[in-house]
């Protein structure tokens, strides 16, 4: 299985995730520590909610 990247600055991430949010809990994804960009399961970016 291939590392996810972060979309804004390459970072890898870690395997084993911490969700921030109930939809990260629930649904995948991760906060990137490096730029705290969020991202879904696939490593595609998300626009946080208003």
């Amino acid at each position: 299985m291939a590392a996810i990247e972060c979309p804004k600055c390459g970072e890898a991430q870690p395997q084993i995730r911490r969700p921030k949010n109930w939809r990260q809990f629930l649904w995948g994804g991760n906060t990137c520590a490096n730029c705290g960009t969020e991202m879904d399961a696939q490593g595609r970016g998300v626009k946080p909610k208003k």
